[in-house]
Formats: C-alpha cells, sequence, structure tokens
C-alpha cells in the first residue's frame, strides 16, 4: 500500500541518494506539439510500406513504443528500422517538448543536495539528450539510461535500464528513487528494489499507479522538492 502525505514524499527523498527520472511526463511532455497518436500512425505507415499488414488491434494504438513493441514480432531488420524511425520522430518531438513544472527545480535541488540524477527512459536516447542540450540540463544529469537498443523486450518494465543507470551510478536500488507517470515505471521498481514514486499527472491515474505497487503517489513534481527545514536536515 502506498505510504501517503507530503512528508512521508519529501523524507523518502530526502533519504535517497539516487533520483532516478522518467522522461516523458516527469522532466517534459514530449509530445506536446507532436502528439503521440500522429507518431504511431507515422510508424504504422512506415510499416505497411514495407509491406507490413496492421492488425486491428494495432491500428488502434495512440502510444508509439506499443508500435515499437508490435515489430519486435517481424525479424531483428524490421525492429531496427522501426526503432530508428521512432527516434527520428522522438527527435523532432523534442524541439516542441513542454518542460514539467517542478522538474527542472528537483534537479538542481537534487544536485545540490549530493544526490546522483539519471534519465531512465524507454524514449531514445538521441531524444532525451537533444532536450537536455536544448534546455540547458545536460550538466545537471549523471546519466542517461534509455532506449538504444532494437530489442523492444528491454524497455521498462524490464530491469535492463534501471540496472544499468544503476551500475553507472554505482548505487544500490534500496537507496535508489525513480519517479515515473506509467505502471511499468511502478512494476520495474518492483523488479529492482527501488523506491517508486508514482506521477499521477492526469484525473484517475493515482489509484492505477498505486495498484502497480507505488510506493509514494504525488500529482505534481514540485511535491518531491524538500522543504527548506527538511533540506538542512
Amino acid at each position: 500500500m502506498a505510504h501517503t502525505g507530503p512528508l512521508a514524499v519529501q523524507d523518502a527523498m530526502r533519504k535517497a541518494q539516487c533520483v532516478l527520472l522518467d522522461f516523458d511526463g516527469p522532466i517534459c511532455d514530449i509530445f506536446a506539439g507532436l502528439p503521440a497518436p500522429q507518431i504511431a500512425a507515422s510508424l504504422r505507415s512506415f510499416l505497411a510500406e514495407h509491406g507490413v499488414e496492421i492488425p486491428p488491434e494495432i491500428e488502434a494504438f495512440d502510444d508509439p513504443l506499443a508500435v515499437f513493441r508490435f515489430s519486435r514480432q517481424l525479424g531483428p531488420d524490421m525492429s531496427r528500422i522501426t526503432r530508428d524511425m521512432l527516434t527520428r520522430l522522438e527527435v523532432e518531438a523534442v524541439q516542441t517538448a513542454r518542460p514539467t513544472p517542478g522538474a527542472t527545480d528537483l534537479i538542481r535541488q537534487s544536485k545540490r543536495l549530493g544526490k546522483a540524477v539519471a534519465v531512465v527512459s524507454n524514449n531514445s536516447t538521441m531524444a532525451v539528450t537533444f532536450y537536455l542540450q536544448r534546455t540547458h540540463l545536460g550538466e545537471e544529469i549523471d546519466y542517461v539510461s534509455a532506449r538504444v537498443d532494437p530489442d523492444p523486450n528491454l524497455m521498462k518494465p524490464d530491469p535492463h535500464l534501471v540496472h544499468r543507470a544503476l551500475e553507472q551510478l554505482s548505487v544500490k536500488p534500496s537507496v535508489s528513487i525513480l519517479v515515473g507517470d506509467s505502471e511499468t515505471d511502478m512494476e520495474v521498481c518492483k523488479a529492482t528494489g527501488v523506491v517508486a514514486v508514482g506521477y499521477a499527472n492526469r484525473p484517475g491515474k493515482a489509484s492505477k499507479l498505486r495498484a502497480a505497487g507505488a510506493d509514494h503517489v504525488v500529482t505534481s513534481m514540485t511535491e518531491l522538492l524538500v522543504s527548506d527545514s527538511t533540506e538542512r536536515r
């Protein structure tokens, strides 16, 4: 059951030695200017042009990552070219991505308090890196563990990306927090032993994140900022 209350969340943040942040949601809305359904449709058209028959259930997907997951059924070559196409579209999308209120403050406060900060994302490493450069956050982030592999199965909730970040930063899961807005983020926390903070940025999301295993749930990234009194402790 999730621990509730702002003090519990701030106490967890104070104790954490490492802050892992999902990209789309906690850091920015990557698809603010180039909507996710439009990218998913572009991927389906791309596959159709390569002779792929798109099943009705895939036609209904608004999530580009779900279309990428489908490409695994088509063999490694199709997975690879689908990954490359998705990466190009994500890089285009980050040019108009909308920063999440409070995210920059959280990153900078975490660094000031001596914590390691990493991005752990199913979006492409290239897109994440371009966004961090565009927003001048690159120097604040210690590591980016994001999508590079053509195998969709290595995306969260698989532990691969989280394990890679923890190994690079030389921190233990028990002193690490992952802030994510999806059920897969909560599931990967359960699989790795990282403290799960659910960011419920839409109505109805909080209950889903709790059911998926969130230890804490917030509705704003500013709730993760430790108070001045807590910071001095």
